[in-house]
């Protein structure tokens, strides 16, 4: 990956770099689909499928199982209710 600079207004970069790692790591995300379906000849949900691939070998490679996603899928859950 390589690394862009863009101009947003000062409230959002006030926000975005308050946010914790997670929130900017799912705007990140965001920002990166919205591109790749601007920017390339693929569709939307090959995109989405490159993004999730690419984000799934990461996590593993850094250690993250499936049980930890369930752990967070369920506390989110939890947090709905």
């Amino acid at each position: 990956m390589r690394t862009i600079s863009i101009h947003v207004p000062p409230e959002i970069a006030d926000s975005f770099e308050k946010a914790d790692a997670r929130d900017k790591n799912r705007v990140e995300l965001y920002i990166n689909a919205w591109l790749s379906e601007t920017y390339s000849k693929k569709s939307a949900n090959e995109c989405l499928l490159d993004i999730m691939t690419k984000s799934s070998v990461e996590a593993k490679k850094n250690g993250f199982k499936s049980e930890m996603l369930e752990d967070i899928v369920e506390d989110l859950l939890e947090d709905d209710d």
